[in-house]
C-alpha cells in the first residue's frame, strides 16, 4: 500500500517535521536556490540533497589532500628538489633561479612535475628554451642557399663615388653616362 506524501515550501526548516514529507527551502541568504529535505516514516528521520556549501566543501577538501594538480613556485632548484620530495600530486613548479640546472645559463625555468613516476621536465626557461634553429625549418626565408648568402655579403663592398658610379648605364649597347652616349672632345683642332 503506498503512503501519501506531503510537500512544504518554506524560507526556514521548521523546528519539527512531519513523516513522508519533502521540504523545499528557499533560505533568505540564498533567495536564487531552493534546498530539498525528505523524510522518511518519523519527522526525525530525515536526508537532504547536496547543497552549494557541500560542494564547496568537497572542492576543498579534495585542494587540501592533494588530490588537485598545483603551481608551486620556489627560489631554487635545491628548493624544487625539497618540494618534489613532499608533493602529493601533479605540479608545474615555476624555479626562479634555475640556473643549477645544466641546461639553464640563467634566469627561471618551469618544470612539470608527473607524481606517478616522480619525473621533472622542464618545460620553459626565461634564457630561451634551448632553441636551435636550423635553416631547413624557417619559414619565409630567402630562396638562395645559405652558402649564396655568405658568399654575397663576403663581396659587398661601398664606394665613396657611388653617385658617379650609379650615372653608369647602357642603350641601345653603348654605353652612357647620365643617360647620354659619351661625349669625346679634340684637345686641339689645329689641322
Amino acid at each position: 500500500m503506498s503512503q501519501p506524501f506531503n510537500i512544504f515550501r518554506e524560507t526556514v526548516l521548521p523546528g519539527t517535521l512531519e513523516a513522508y514529507s519533502i521540504y523545499l527551502i528557499a533560505p533568505a541568504a540564498r533567495p536564487d536556490f531552493v534546498e530539498m529535505y525528505v523524510t522518511g516514516s518519523s519527522g526525525s528521520i530525515v536526508k537532504r540533497a547536496i547543497n552549494a556549501d557541500d560542494v564547496q566543501s568537497m572542492i576543498d577538501a579534495s585542494m587540501v589532500s592533494g588530490g588537485a594538480n598545483s603551481i608551486e613556485m620556489v627560489a631554487d632548484i635545491t628548493e624544487r628538489d625539497a618540494l618534489v620530495a613532499t608533493l602529493e600530486a601533479n605540479a608545474l613548479i615555476l624555479v626562479l633561479d634555475a640556473s643549477a640546472d645544466a641546461t639553464v645559463t640563467s634566469g627561471s625555468a618551469t618544470y612539470a612535475y608527473r607524481h606517478s613516476n616522480t619525473s621533472l621536465t622542464k618545460i620553459s626557461e626565461s634564457e630561451s628554451m634551448d632553441v636551435a634553429l636550423s635553416w631547413a625549418n624557417i619559414t619565409g626565408k630567402p630562396s638562395s642557399s645559405v652558402t649564396d648568402i655568405d658568399d654575397a655579403v663576403s663581396k659587398r663592398h661601398a664606394h665613396t663615388n657611388a653617385t658617379e658610379l650609379n650615372k653608369i648605364g647602357e642603350s641601345g649597347g653603348h654605353m652612357t653616362y647620365g643617360g647620354k652616349l659619351p661625349v669625346t672632345g679634340w684637345n686641339s683642332v689645329g689641322w
